[in-house]
């Protein structure tokens, strides 16, 4: 059966993560007052947006820069 993702609420997807992955998803999830699933939803969603990393980079290089560092 074919579905449009407008036509569900949400997608459910079984994934196997090893303990140490489990481990540190937890740990951040925590330290981002979020749920395990959030957090997992936040980092793939994070790692399709290039333009925040190019971003993150970005400001980074320019804050090296004023120091001199680089």
């Amino acid at each position: 059966m074919e579905y449009r993702m407008s036509e569900v609420e949400h997608a459910k997807f079984v994934l196997r993560l090893s303990p140490n992955l489990h481990k540190k998803i937890k740990r951040r999830a925590k330290v981002n007052n979020t749920s395990m699933n959030k957090e997992i939803t936040n980092i793939l969603s994070d790692s399709f947006s290039n333009t925040t990393t190019d971003k993150k980079l970005t400001d980074l290089i320019a804050r090296l820069e004023k120091k001199r560092i680089i």
